[in-house]
């Protein structure tokens, strides 16, 4: 094992004997040669931990903070938590036991590819493949629930093992460009889709879908099928460039088509758009600001900011364009300069193109809030203090990315109209702060972080 200490310091051991777990906390960007025998690494948010040698590692577990592979690595097997990872033309290849990620977003260019030989859990994560990557599943069950798979250019997703089972959870080959090449190929196994909100989307007629076994709707209780003589396995055929498929012809399935809980069907018939980071932010001129992201959008058209006064009754404020097409990070904006008094309710309503619709979460605001919430200072170096006046019972503080991941959660202690929330660990940049009431409701205000 080879670890560069003045960067990584060991902090505990667990009992003794020949599985004893070794505990790293990580607290500033450092190497790791990937040669360790059960050992733990607690990466501080904003440190980078670097894998710079080739090795295997046995039963490691890699907590928070990011991770940059740029050599290859062996799992044997391996935790992955609330974690920020990129590969580039580099291999992480699960090898035994059972491998898991959850909260995790990855990102892998290049030839870079994930060759898992055993099972492997993803959970609320999301992996995008750009370039000529690859996820290949070659050693056993694939569970995915709560997260999503981006096949950007001449990217794939190979499964010559499962099943593959899809909850919550969607994959994506290609975003719509004719550039794209993507494709989905299952080379045997069975494909369960577990609701109507899973399935696999093709972006466009290069992108194709090969299937010689069925896929199952599990919720439906319905088996499909892409080999003849199967009306789906004639789709989008015959388009330039795309290999001939129905009669007698491989199970293949050209875009832009989804396979979901209701079989083959056109895009047309999805709204493929995965929206992240949607928050409220209250500002000093008595105004509420509306900003989310979307990481996906395929045949998206507008989205309609929607308010209510009791969660139940909703009105149109406004509307904001959609993108279209997108396969990387999008923001966008809208700002309510006449906010309701009291209790206000927001959602999204999200609007393909042929009509098609989709909501986001519900979002509630206190605007009484509005003017009795400060923090100083604003820029933050290494501390902010927000307080509040007017609130009753309990309340919290909650540091949040703008891509909407929490980074910490500080509680009021009683009668107290103060919290300070300590941000000295985290990259300059811009950040939310969100202050929770006791009744539940939330406002949410700018901080910038400036080092």
């Amino acid at each position: 094992m080879k670890i560069f200490y003045t960067l990584i310091t060991l902090v505990a051991l667990s009992a003794s004997g020949s599985h004893a777990q070794t505990v790293y906390t990580v607290n500033s960007n450092g190497n790791y040669s990937a040669n360790c025998n059960n050992c733990t690494f607690n990466i501080k948010s904003g440190v980078i931990l670097t894998i710079n040698n080739t090795g295997t590692c046995n039963n490691c577990t890699f907590n928070g903070g990011s991770i940059d592979i740029k050599k290859d690595i062996v799992c044997q097997p391996c935790t992955f938590s609330n974690n920020t990872i990129t590969m580039n033309n580099q291999a992480l290849n699960p090898n035994a036991g059972t491998t898991s990620f959850t909260n995790v977003n990855m990102t892998v260019r290049g030839s870079g590819a994930i060759t898992a030989n055993t099972p492997v859990i993803i959970t609320n994560s999301v992996f995008t493949f750009n370039d000529n990557a690859y996820f290949s599943n070659n050693g056993g069950q694939l569970d995915m629930t709560g997260s999503t798979f981006n096949l950007n250019d001449n990217a794939y997703f190979n499964a010559n093992a499962g099943p593959v089972n899809l909850k919550n959870s969607k994959i994506f080959a290609g975003n719509g460009l004719l550039s794209s090449r993507a494709y989905v190929k299952i080379n045997g196994p069975v494909l369960n889709v577990y609701d109507n909100s899973s399935g696999i989307v093709l972006g466009n007629n290069n992108n194709y879908y090969f299937n010689w076994s069925t896929f199952n709707s599990i919720g439906n209780n319905k088996t499909y099928t892409t080999t003849y003589p199967s009306t789906p396995s004639t789709m989008n055929c015959g388009g330039p460039g795309q290999n001939a498929c129905g009669m007698w012809s491989a199970p293949t399935v050209f875009g832009p088509a989804t396979f979901g809980s209701n079989g083959v069907t056109g895009i047309s018939s999805t709204l493929a758009v995965l929206l992240t980071g949607f928050t409220i932010n209250a500002s000093n001129t008595n105004s509420i600001s509306l900003e989310w992201s979307t990481q996906q959008e395929v045949n998206s058209s507008y989205f309609d900011i929607q308010r209510s006064a009791n969660g139940s009754t909703w009105d149109k404020i406004g509307s904001v364009a959609a993108k279209g097409y997108a396969s990387n990070l999008t923001h966008y904006i809208y700002t309510d300069n006449a906010p309701l008094t009291g209790v206000a309710y927001y959602r999204l309503k999200m609007v393909a193109a042929d009509g098609k619709q989709a909501y986001s979460e519900i979002k509630t605001v206190h605007t009484s809030l509005l003017k009795s919430i400060s923090c100083f200072p604003n820029p933050s170096v290494d501390n902010v203090n927000v307080s509040v006046s007017g609130v009753t019972g309990g309340w919290s503080v909650k540091l949040i990315s703008q891509s909407g991941i929490l980074l910490q959660e500080n509680k009021a202690a009683a009668n107290s109209t103060m919290v300070s929330v300590n941000t000295q660990q985290y990259p300059r940049g811009v950040y939310i702060l969100m202050v929770v009431a006791a009744d539940g409701t939330e406002q949410n205000t700018k901080l910038m972080i400036a080092h």
